[in-house]
């Protein structure tokens, strides 16, 4: 069979697109990879061929509502590298068979101007349930050019059956929804060396990690008597800028506070620490969602950015509702949320209840990967 190219716009797709990607290789297809935020590593791991120039941007890929992080991004050489995503597409689009998108409006539109078509769109971003509980806020969850591009590709696979209702009565016919494929996409099992249950701590990929983690690691100390294992899912992020003071490290994968708070770090184990979690504490988008899909109960609170401000963290909560505890981020009110939720049994139940309703059941990949499949193969 031929290969397929997927584009997608930010890290959380990078991963989607990756398991994605697997699925079709499966299916007999090979993939190559265009990652238009970071360096696509998800896709390295996966063992894809990645297009184009990989350079961090400033923003971290978050501009909207930071009216400074354009501008960051511009003077950081964003037009030249973007410059590069289109010319490589445009390359690997002349041998490959189809172009599959995985993200919103942009992702869609390079794929749209410089990918082979058939074109299709596996949209992991927006939320009508999120949407349809704001107040306030933005007119439509789609706007009327994405529809329109959405409406010249094959098929487009939303995140919930919710946005699939929606894009149908809003003139976007060819929308299937099949699931949410990011509750595949969890990676890292390497093996643990404390058994559950954990206490997972979701710092995220972007640079708001650095600011968030001292205070889950704070929060960590005064929850010893909880008796839960901290582990630290590390995203790869530098570690010069991290500053962690009171704490060293204590041998490898190990930190340690002189109270004797410890905690594991682990970079390669996120699969293995989520399924042994009995709550996580996030300032994360993606791993937030999928531990939530798990029912793992989460804890979050507000960074300066550039992620998850204190409007990102709203958003989520309208998304995963009683899945996600705000709180403020201060370490003993984090800590006062995580012994609520052990300490109420309804409260965590709630909590994973509301997780899986918002995520839906793992699979979706396997079957968007054969939907894919199915209408390439009417193409002939």
């Amino acid at each position: 069979m031929g290969r397929i190219v997927i584009v997608s716009n930010g890290h959380g797709e990078d991963i989607i697109g990756a398991r994605l990607g697997l699925e079709l290789t499966r299916l007999g297809y090979a993939i190559a990879a265009l990652p238009l935020v970071g360096r696509g590593r998800a896709y390295e791991r996966a063992g894809f061929v990645v297009l184009g120039p990989r350079r961090e941007m400033p923003s971290g890929g978050f501009v909207l509502g930071q009216p400074t992080a354009f501008w960051e991004d511009l003077r950081a050489g964003w037009l030249s590298m973007s410059l590069g995503h289109y010319r490589a597409l445009r390359r690997a689009a002349r041998g490959a068979m189809a172009t599959l998108v995985v993200g919103d409006i942009y992702g869609l539109l390079v794929g749209s101007l410089f990918g082979i078509r058939p074109l299709f769109q596996m949209q992991p971003l927006v939320s009508v349930r999120a949407w349809a509980s704001r107040e306030g806020g933005w007119a439509q969850p789609y706007g009327g050019l994405e529809r329109l591009l959405m409406r010249r590709a094959v098929r487009v696979y939303p995140r919930e059956a919710e946005a699939a209702g929606w894009l149908q009565e809003h003139g976007v016919p060819n929308v299937q929804y099949l699931g949410n494929p990011m509750l595949d996409a969890l990676e890292g099992e390497e093996p643990l060396p404390l058994p559950p249950p954990y206490l997972l701590l979701l710092p995220g990929s972007r640079a708001d990690a650095y600011e968030s983690l001292p205070q889950m690691l704070e929060a960590c100390r005064r929850l010893q008597p909880t008796g839960l294992t901290p582990v630290v899912a590390w995203a790869g992020l530098p570690l010069d800028p991290l500053r962690l003071e009171g704490w060293q490290w204590g041998g490898a994968g190990w930190l340690t506070h002189p109270d004797g708070t410890r905690v594991v770090w682990a970079e390669r184990a996120f699969k293995t620490a989520l399924l042994g979690s009995r709550v996580a504490l996030s300032t994360s988008g993606t791993a937030a969602e999928q531990a939530a899909g798990y029912g793992v109960p989460i804890v979050g609170f507000p960074t300066g950015g550039p992620q998850y401000t204190l409007g990102f963290a709203q958003g989520q909560r309208r998304l995963l509702r009683e899945a996600l505890t705000l709180t403020e981020p201060r370490p003993e009110a984090i800590a006062q949320a995580v012994r609520a939720l052990l300490e109420d049994e309804g409260l965590r139940r709630r909590a994973q209840e509301a997780g899986k309703a918002a995520m839906g059941e793992p699979g979706a990949a396997g079957r968007i990967a054969q939907s894919i499949h199915t209408q390439l193969s009417r193409f002939g």
